[in-house]
Order: C-alpha cells, then sequence, then structure tokens
C-alpha cells in the first residue's frame, strides 16, 4: 500500500571548514573555547545560520562539556584539521542519512559511505582512521567496523578531524582521528527539544517508510549542570532506482528494517572556579527484524556454484531469522580537570573510561573442502570423483557474534612557559587501555536452511571459536611543546613512547572443530574409518605479544600575510595486526607470539597553504606516507611480517564563494593514489584501501529569517588501474571501480515556533553501487544504492 507525502525540496554542500593552528595575536580575547573540549582554532566561524570558510578565529560563548580529555587538543596541531559544528551536522541529518554519510560529505579525504553498517574500508590518506566517541576510542585493535554506527547524529555537538597520522595518539591513529563530541551544556537554565521526523523511498513504499522521535532534557546551573538526549529511529526497507526491494547485506549487515535507541547524558560539578567534575554516558542499541532474506537462486545455486548463478540481489519475503543481526555499545567517560593546578597556572585533566561493543552480523556459510581435502589425501584417498562427492559435505551455517570490552585511564597536563623569551606551550602525560576481545559462531540447523533456500537460520546448539580471547595492553606517555618564534611563525614538536602487550587464551581454531565434527558424522564416519581416520580437533595454546615503539611529530606554521598561512608537518603513526581476527583461521600447533606479529609505523608528511581573500575563502594540502613492513597471513595458515614498502600520497583542498550576502557556492576534492612493492614492482593500492577520487560541490541560498536552501553533489572517479596491475600478484583481490555521482536537495525553514528540515538524497535517482560494494567479498555484496529517498523533520525548543 502506497502513502504520499508533500516534501519540500532545497539545497546544499556543506563547504568544509579546514583549520590550521594559527597565531592568535589578532583577535585572541575572541577565543573561548572551553579548555576540556577545544583550544584556539584558526579557520571557521560558528553561526546560527550558515557555516562559512574563514581564518577567524572561533568564537564560542557557550559552555560545552563532552568530559573529553584529548592528549592534545586537535586543533592546537600545526596540521589538517577540521571542526565540523551542529548546524553543519544538522543539516546533513533528515531522513535516514547516518554518520557515515554525514561525514563523507564534509570531510574531503574520508572514504565514501559503504551503505551498509559498516564502515570497513573507510580510510583517511589510505591509512586506518582512529575514531573516538567523547575521546573514548571507539576503534580497537578488534574492530567490528561498526564505529560510525554509535550515536544517533542528532546527539552530536560536533566533530573534530585531523587528517594523517599522528604521533600523539599513538596506536591506531595511522591514517587520522575522527573524535565524535556529543551535546552538552548549553547555556544556563532549563533546556527542552521535541524533534520528530520521517522517511521514504521514492515511490513512497509502505516498507520504505522509517520515523524518528528524539527528546532533550537539561538544566544548566552555577555550580552543576546536566542534560539527557533521547532519540528512537525506525528505520524502513531499501529500494534501488528501480523501485525494487534491495537484499540484505549479508557480509556486513545494514539497517534495513532497524529499530535503533540512542542515549547521550551529561552531568557536570564545577567544584570550584577552577576545577571540574564531568560524566558522560552514551547508550546505542540497534536491531534488525525483518522478513526479507537474500536471494540464493533455486537449490542455493548462488552459494553452491556462484560462477553458474549470478544473484538477482533483490530481497526476499519470508525470511525467519532466529537471531537477527544488532550493534549495542555503551561508554561511560569520567573526566577531573584544573585550569589552574595547586595554583601553578597548569591545566590538568584525567579522564578514566569504559566501553562495552557487542554485534552479531548475518547467518553465512562457511565451506572447508580445502582443509578436508587435505586430509583425505593424508590419508589415501585421491580418486576424484570419490572425493568431490564425500567433500560436498563439507559444509556449515554459523553467525558470528563479538564481544568487545575496553577501560583506560588518560592524564594530561598543559603548562604556559618562556624559553629564551619564546612563548611556549608545554603538554605532557601518559594513558592506559586494556581490552578485552572475545567472539563465537553459533551454528544454525543446516537442515532447516537447505530447506527454507537459506531464508530461515536457527541454532543448532553448537557454538565455535572465532579465534582466541585475547586481552591487549596499551601503555604510552607523550611529550609535546608548542613553540612561537615570532608573531608568526609557530612550530611544534613532540615524542610519544607506545607499548602493546598482547595475551591471548588457548583455544580450538574453528576448522579443527569442523573437521572433527565432518570426519565423525553419520555420513562420513563409514569411510573415514575405513581410511584409518580419527580426526581429534586439536589447539593453539595461549601465547603473547610484546612490543614498544617511539614516535615523533614535528611541525611547523607560517602567517604569510594576514590572509594566508602555510604549515608542513611530519609524524609517525602506529598500527598492528587484529590479532583475534587473524588467529580465526589458523590450525593446531601455530604459535603466538612477537616474531610471528610485528607493529607496523607511518612516517607521514604534510604541506599545505590556507587563506581568505575578500570573499573567498580557500585551502590545499599534499601529503605522502610510508611504510616498510606489511603483516601478511598465507594460505598455509602462518603469519609472515614481510619487508614490503607501501607509500600513498595524494593533494585535498576545499573552496568556498560569497557571491552576497544570500548565496555561497564551493567545494571540495581529495586524490589519494598508493603503491606497494610486489617482487621489485610498484603495484596500485586497491579501493578498499583508498578512496578513489572524489569531489563535492554545494550551492547555497540563504532566505531572510534564517531559512535556507543547498543543492549539493559527491562525485567519485572511476578507477582499474590497481585491477590491471594486480594480475600479477596471485593473492590479489583487487576489482575496477566504475564513478558515479550523485545530487541531494536540502535545507531548513524557521517556522514561527520551531524548525522544518527537509532533504531529497539521490534527487535524480542515480542507478549505482557504493565502492564498497563494488570491491569487497563476492557477488552476493554487489548490491545497488537506494534510490530517490526524502527525509522531513520537525525540531522545537521550548
Amino acid at each position: 500500500m502506497k502513502s504520499h507525502h508533500q516534501v519540500a525540496l532545497s539545497v546544499l554542500t556543506l563547504c568544509i571548514s579546514q583549520q590550521l593552528y594559527a597565531q592568535n595575536n589578532v583577535n585572541e580575547a575572541n577565543a573561548v573555547l572551553d579548555a576540556q573540549t577545544s583550544a584556539e582554532l584558526s579557520s571557521s566561524t560558528v553561526s546560527d545560520e550558515t557555516p562559512n570558510v574563514t581564518l577567524d578565529t572561533i568564537n564560542v560563548t557557550a559552555k560545552a562539556r563532552t568530559g573529553t580529555a584529548l592528549a592534545q587538543k586537535i586543533s592546537e596541531m600545526p596540521a589538517v584539521t577540521q571542526v565540523i559544528t551542529e548546524n553543519e551536522i544538522q543539516m546533513q541529518a533528515t531522513g535516514d542519512r547516518t554518520t557515515g554519510d554525514i561525514l563523507a560529505q564534509l570531510i574531503p579525504s574520508l572514504g565514501a559511505s559503504s551503505g551498509s553498517t559498516s564502515n570497513y574500508g573507510t580510510t583517511m590518506h589510505g591509512r586506518p582512521v582512529q575514531f573516538l566517541l567523547n575521546g573514548v576510542p571507539l576503534s580497537s585493535s578488534r574492530s567490528l567496523s561498526r564505529e560510525l554506527n554509535s550515536i544517533d547524529p542528532a546527539q552530536l555537538e560536533r566533530v573534530e578531524v585531523l587528517s594523517g597520522a599522528t604521533s600523539i595518539y599513538g596506536a591506531g591513529a595511522a591514517g587520522g582521528l575522527i573524535n565524535l563530541v556529543t551535546k552538552s551544556l548549553v547555556g544556563y537554565g532549563p533546556i527542552r527539544q521535541t524533534r520528530v521526523g520521517v522517511s521514504s523511498s521514492r515511490n513512497f513504499e509502505s516498507d520504505s517508510l522509517g520515523y524518528h522521535v528524539g527528546q532533550t532534557l537539561g538544566y544548566g546551573g552555577e555550580r552543576v549542570y546536566g542534560r539527557l538526549d533521547v532519540d528512537y529511529d525506525n528505520k524502513g526497507g531499501k529500494f534501488d532506482s528501480h523501485g525494487d526491494r534491495v537484499s540484505p547485506d549479508v557480509n556486513q549487515t545494514d539497517q534495513q528494517d532497524t529499530e535503533s535507541l540512542s542515549v547521550n547524558g551529561s552531568l557536570g560539578v564545577e567544584l570550584t572556579d577552577s576545577q571540574r567534575l564531568d560524566l558522560a554516558v552514551t547508550y546505542y542499541k540497534d536491531e534488525q527484524d525483518t522478513d526479507y532474506g537474500p536471494d540464493y537462486g533455486d537449490n542455493l545455486q548462488v552459494l553452491l556454484k556462484p560462477k553458474d548463478a549470478p544473484p538477482s540481489l533483490k530481497a526476499i519475503d519470508g525470511a525467519n531469522v532466529e537471531n537477527e543481526p544488532y550493534t549495542e555499545k555503551s561508554s561511560v567517560n569520567l573526566s577531573y580537570s584544573d585550569d589552574d593546578f595547586v595554583g601553578s597556572g597548569s591545566s590538568l585533566s584525567l579522564t578514566g573510561y569504559y566501553r562495552d561493543e557487542k554485534g552479531r552480523f548475518y547467518p553465512s556459510g562457511k565451506d572447508f573442502p580445502k582443509q578436508a581435502g587435505k586430509v583425505w589425501v593424508a590419508n589415501g584417498l585421491t580418486d576424484k570423483s570419490t572425493l568431490e562427492e564425500l567433500l560436498g559435505g563439507a559444509v556449515v551455517v554459523t553467525q558470528s557474534e563479538a564481544d568487545i570490552e575496553v577501560m583506560g585511564l588518560r592524564a594530561a597536563m598543559q603548562t604556559e612557559t618562556e624559553i629564551a623569551g619564546k612563548k611556549t606551550l608545554f603538554s605532557y602525560g601518559a594513558d592506559f587501555e586494556r581490552e578485552n576481545s572475545e567472539q563465537t559462531y553459533y551454528g544454525q540447523d543446516l537442515n532447516t536452511f537447505l530447506a527454507s533456500n537459506g531464508l530461515s537460520a536457527q541454532t543448532n546448539g553448537l557454538t565455535y571459536n572465532g579465534g582466541p580471547d585475547t586481552t591487549i595492553d596499551k601503555w604510552g606517555a607523550f611529550v609535546n611543546a608548542d613553540v612561537d618564534i615570532t608573531d608568526k611563525w609557530h612550530t611544534s614538536a613532540g615524542v610519544r613512547y607506545q607499548k602493546l602487550k598482547s595475551e591471548t587464551d588457548r583455544f580450538t581454531p574453528i576448522y579443527e572443530q569442523l573437521l572433527e565434527e565432518y570426519f565423525n558424522s553419520s555420513a562420513i564416519s563409514g569411510t573415514s574409518a575405513a581410511y584409518g581416520i580419527d580426526y581429534q580437533a586439536g589447539d593453539v595454546e595461549k601465547g603473547s605479544t610484546d612490543h614498544d615503539k617511539t614516535l615523533f611529530n614535528l611541525g611547523t606554521s607560517y602567517q604569510l600575510t594576514p590572509n594566508d598561512q602555510i604549515f608542513a608537518n611530519f609524524s609517525q603513526g602506529f598500527t598492528t595486526a587484529d590479532i583475534q581476527r587473524a588467529l580465526r583461521d589458523v590450525r593446531a600447533g601455530f604459535v603466538v607470539n612477537s616474531d610471528n606479529v610485528q607493529p607496523i609505523a607511518i612516517n607521514n608528511y604534510e604541506f599545505g597553504w590556507q587563506g581568505k581573500h575578500g570573499d573567498t575563502a580557500a585551502r590545499l594540502s599534499g601529503f605522502y606516507n610510508e611504510s616498510d613492513k606489511v603483516v601478511r597471513f598465507t594460505d598455509s595458515y602462518t603469519v609472515e611480517v614481510v619487508d614490503t614498502d607501501e607509500r600513498v600520497y595524494g593533494v585535498e583542498g576545499s573552496l568556498s564563494h560569497d557571491i552576497s550576502d544570500k548565496w555561497q557556492v564551493g567545494g571540495s576534492v581529495a586524490y589519494t593514489r598508493g603503491q606497494y612493492d610486489k617482487d621489485g614492482d610498484w603495484l596500485e593500492l586497491d579501493a578498499v584501501r583508498l578512496t578513489p577520487l572524489k569531489g563535492t560541490a554545494f550551492a547555497q541560498y540563504n532566505f531572510d529569517e534564517g531559512s535556507n536552501i543547498r543543492l549539493q553533489a559527491l562525485a567519485i572517479g572511476g578507477d582499474d588501474k590497481a585491477f590491471k596491475d594486480q594480475q600479477r600478484d596471485p593473492d590479489s583481490s583487487a576489482l575496477p571501480v566504475t564513478g558515479y555521482m550523485t545530487l541531494d536537495v536540502l535545507g531548513q525553514v524557521k517556522m514561527p515556533v520551531g524548525r522544518v528540515d527537509y532533504g531529497v538524497y539521490n534527487l535524480l535517482n542515480k542507478d549505482y553501487l557504493t565502492v564498497y560494494h563494488q570491491t569487497t567479498y563476492g557477488d552476493l555484496n554487489r548490491l545497488p544504492a537506494s534510490g530517490t529517498t526524502y527525509g522531513l523533520s520537525y525540531t522545537v525548543d521550548y
């Protein structure tokens, strides 16, 4: 049954506010950022209406308390930084837009949104991103790739971005940092806000309808302040440009027919004029509840004979999955700050945090004919026809579920002083983090799955290890100095010591368990006994790794003119293999130790210019990063640390121009390219690692009284260089990328009471696949993107 809604159209793409550390001698008195969340930012102005790119210092008059205690404020680094404001997020968030959709539109170097629950393959500068929520790491050593599926966009106050590797934060920040900051106190007295919204596909199919409701309550007093945001979202089905319902994403899951609850709470106390205690708590859960499953073709041909049976990629009614996919996350962040520690003028920040993340994936088949075949052949069975018949039973259906628990403590001090007459800011501190992770495969009844042609999945009581239970400890200490050499020339230098230690429990690898079940099953046991096979699953003994690394950073910025600034920056990043995931498929007897898995250091170089002349603001930067090791897990289930060089380089820029008081235009571009050394030849890195050429553009008209309308475009360039190059690499899985462009119309209407936000996404109903759906997994993942979708919301403060 179809419903008809009248949805207003609008126009925009947010011009991205890029920040560099600038000298704040001019307008220094206007910088009023809270010391706990940011210091002086130089390149964007905060307005209640239209965000503009400028070089003025940011002026924040409301007190915002998030409980964050970052090692050093992102805005204090002489590197490419960006702060995405609440107003920018609001404009992009109407309808069923996710945080990943919003950030892909607003951050030039960030990979395009996957269109699924996952942000797998979403990199910056060709390297992994360290996502944080209120300063608490969302990116763990064990990643479910759902970091951007952690908070409702309506609850974000801002997003802080640092592009490129950084030694300040140590492990994990090889490609940069993205810190999601939730809303906290705004002003004094009571605050109340109600939010309602609807979304739909182009044809207004009843299955596509979704809705959103949210409520905010808070109060700011002289010494005590608090806030609570609660948002509930119900998403409908996904429909492509032809009006067909799209199959579920069986690899990383998606947001179709999903209910979500997001809670953000903050509470703070001003103990004295300089001392504060802040508590930030978040809770997020979404769970799918759908009647639709993937089309596996007649008799599961898509799974059993994928080359002979391409999938239709349409959703099939009649699915019955006992335990549907879900994501659940909670975080607690308690911070103490003192802006005048023991009367010294130094500022102290202490933060303790805890995060728990659980995730369940879609049931999927897992076969193991290669492993079983080796056992048969080793015991004398070599007849191909007999082997083919026997190995047809080497298949199971499982469903993966993971639990990751992280707790940590951070301490940071900042002291202003003078050295040789030069104004200097010292930042120094230490941090500790412990991560515990476990993953389990739950067996599904094979007969039920087969009888329903893959639409029904019911547990059979069997469980398998998805790798060992793993504990990872991270210790770090850092010191950094920011020096004003002249009133125009600023420099920054620092060093960090990072230590990582992991411990893995004894476990039975999943293939060992599967082989034992297979050779002892009633259908196989007679033949296996005849060949003398009495297969007993073996274990991998507990093990440990222990690594440390010293990382450096050095940067400088220079104010060429009052309107032009240049910068250069060198910094090192640090990353390690996902140990639990890497050990999932090893065989019995594998030894876990430091020699098998080594960390990788990344050297990152950046340089750029930023300026504002009249009504035009622009920013241009280039980068180059390199590493000399790659962790590779071979077909024989061994781990090698290969001395294989990688290099990634590129350029990014943004531009905005005020045509008049009412019209603005602008856009951004990011180009990334990289290669790895294969037997002396440099082969192109694929689009799973690198974001293809990406550009955005916008035009915006601002009405009187605060309303606006915006047209925005996002374009991805096609590329087949990696696909062609990696034909020479037998381990390659690179695929070509077909380019695409989408247009959105969105805007805001200021009402006598409240505000209406509206959006039409993929305005031209473009038929395309996201980069993620083009380049990852198999044919079942070649899912089309959504056709035209509509969003309409109403927000009122009272």
